[in-house]
This record gives C-alpha cells, structure tokens and sequence, in this order.
C-alpha cells in the first residue's frame, strides 16, 4: 500500500472545522452510564441533543472535542474517550465507517478511510507512514485552535483499531501506539485497551502495524453498498477541497514524515495529490520556498520534542533528519541562539 495522506481545509475564523455527528454516536448513553449530567455536558461544549440526532448532521469539531473534555471532568473519568472508542464498532461512523468495512480487503478499507476523511471531518490529517518495515495508520487535527483534543485523539486511534479487527479478529493488536499530547500519568489502562506500548508527546497520533496485516480480507465487503455511500463521500470532499493556508498544510505534511531522511519535493506534492509543477506553482502563488517551509517544520517539532525529557538530544536529532547531533546543534542556535542542552535546562 502507498503512503497516502488527506489533510483538509486549512483555518479559516467564518468557517471553523466541521465533523459529522456520527463520530459521537453513543455518547449521551455512555455519560448517563457514567452517572454523567447529559444536559449539562452537552451544554457547556455547545452541542444540542437534537444535534446529535442525525448521523450526516455537522457538529464544529472544537465543540465536538470539547465534548469529551467536559464528560471526562465532569464524570470523573480521565478515560472517557478511550473507553468511547473502545466500543465504537466501524459502522457508527456512518458513511466513511460504511466505506471501510464494504471494501474487500483491509488495505482498501483503510485506503478508502483515507481517502474519503475529508467527508466526515475538516482541518485533520489522516494518512500511513512508511517506517523501516512497519506502517503508521497517523491521526492529528491540524486546527491550532483546538489545544485540548486528548480525548479526541484516544477514542479515534481506538475507532480505527477497530477496523482493522473488523478485518483481523478482535484480539488483534498494534505494535506500539504514540500520541501527541503529554503522558497523563496513568497510562496503564491505555496499554490495556491497545495491548502495546504506549508512547506519549510524540509527533503525532498514531499506531503501527506489519504491512502483510493489510492483505486480510473485509468480512462484510459489499460492493453494491460501497457504490452507493461512494457519490455522498465524494461529493462533500470536493467541498472541503478549499485550503486557504497552504503553508500550514505543507508543514504539517512535512512533520508528519521528517524521520531518518528529509522528505523530498517530490515526496510532498506526491502526498498532497499534486505534481512536481503543480506543487512548486501552488508555493510560487503563495509566495513560499520549501526550504522556509522544511525548517520551520524542524523547529516547530525540535522546540516540541525538547519538553519531553525522555527523549535524547541524539534520538530528537535523528527524528528531524539530521545525520548527527552536532548539525541538530548547530542548526538550533541558528534558531534560537542557544544550544539545545542549554534550551532544555531552561524549561
């Protein structure tokens, strides 16, 4: 399978990011299951009932998010959303759900899971990465105006695992799972309910897995269904195909799969479905150079990975695609006017 990737409409403040209600099916049985308030969670995120009333109506994603924040204070459960996303079964996701498990086989669920993101959720990015002889399912809401998005990221990695044992049988396990936001301290049961390692202020979110897994088949593969979900999908990613910050979406690509060698040009457009001319026209038109592009993408991810102590400056190094440390070293006081030892000692 190729790597492929899918990130929708860049910030905009008149149209923030929408996400479809079918994400949160179940979430007002799991709040009163909780001995949760559903009037009062539901109010303090913005969301009404009736909101939630439809699977294909739209909920803003910053609320949606803020939901799941607010039922895990107020339910005193700081793993509401894992134990959401845990007993999401594919199809509640509505129409993407439908798309992935009507495919024939796993590689093309998660294929066109990718591909037709955009349709169930805006300003996010989906997409596999290649890593030695492993692959990253990665996840990440690209919207800077969502800060708290934990139990955004834990339910989702569990919707998508979800899939593949759709696929694999319900004991199937990741190699290792890796999330963005800090360790809160009592990971113990995010190991339980992934059955892997879980890793904590990573680049993104994400979990990895053997390539020959995507050879399995889809249990309920239907092609009659899948033609007929496929025109809706693709007619609400051709609305959400409207980026109004490019530079953004081209860093974020860039984070995304900066690792032992630097992402190419070519990489890039390639992940963004454009050509080589396509790519450096659409920089041309917004002024950009990728070089800029390339090394406010490795300070952006080396000022993040500094806060986290249990990574070494060596292992930060080779994650921005430096060949040593002494050339990470270099390339951070040029940003900052101090070494990376120094910067860290002052957080």
């Amino acid at each position: 399978m190729e790597s492929a990737a899918v990130s929708t409409d860049a910030p905009n403040a008149l149209a923030p990011p929408k996400v479809l209600a079918s994400a949160a099916d179940g979430v007002v049985d799991l709040i009163e299951h909780a001995h949760g308030d559903v009037d009062t969670i539901l109010g303090r995120s913005g969301i009404r009932v009736d909101d939630l009333g439809s699977p294909v109506n739209e909920l803003v994603l910053s609320q949606f998010c803020n939901l799941f924040e607010i039922a895990a204070r107020e339910t005193d459960n700081a793993h509401f959303g894992l134990d959401f996303g845990d007993g999401f079964q594919p199809c509640q996701l509505g129409p993407i759900g439908y798309a992935a498990i009507s495919s024939p086989t796993l590689s093309a669920a998660v294929s066109n899971l990718i591909r037709y993101f955009p349709a169930h959720q805006g300003q996010s990015t989906l997409c596999i990465i290649p890593d030695r002889d492993v692959l990253w399912l990665s996840y990440r809401i690209d919207d800077p105006r969502i800060p708290d998005r934990r139990q955004d990221a834990e339910l989702s990695l569990c919707m998508f695992r979800n899939i593949f044992r759709a696929a694999l049988g319900s004991d199937w396990q990741p190699l290792e799972v890796r999330f963005e936001h800090d360790d809160p301290g009592d990971h113990g049961e995010h190991e339980s309910v992934f059955g892997a390692p879980v890793r904590f202020s990573r680049r993104t979110n994400a979990f990895a897995f053997r390539r020959r897994d995507l050879d399995a088949r889809m249990p309920d593969q239907d092609p009659y269904l899948f033609a007929i979900i496929t025109p809706f999908l693709e007619s609400r990613c051709r609305l959400a195909s409207c980026p109004e910050d490019f530079a953004s979406v081209v860093r974020n690509q860039i984070k995304l799969h900066l690792g032992d060698r630097l992402p190419t040009v070519a990489e890039i457009a390639g992940i963004l479905g454009l050509s080589n001319d396509g790519f450096h026209r659409m920089l041309r038109q917004h002024g950009l150079l990728f070089p800029d592009l390339l090394r406010a993408a490795r300070q952006e991810l080396a000022l993040h990975y500094l806060n986290d102590s249990n990574l070494s400056l060596t292992e930060i190094a080779y994650d921005l695609g430096y060949s040593e440390l002494s050339a990470f070293s270099r390339a951070f006081r040029s940003w900052t006017g101090m070494s990376p030892q120094r910067y860290r000692r002052t957080r």
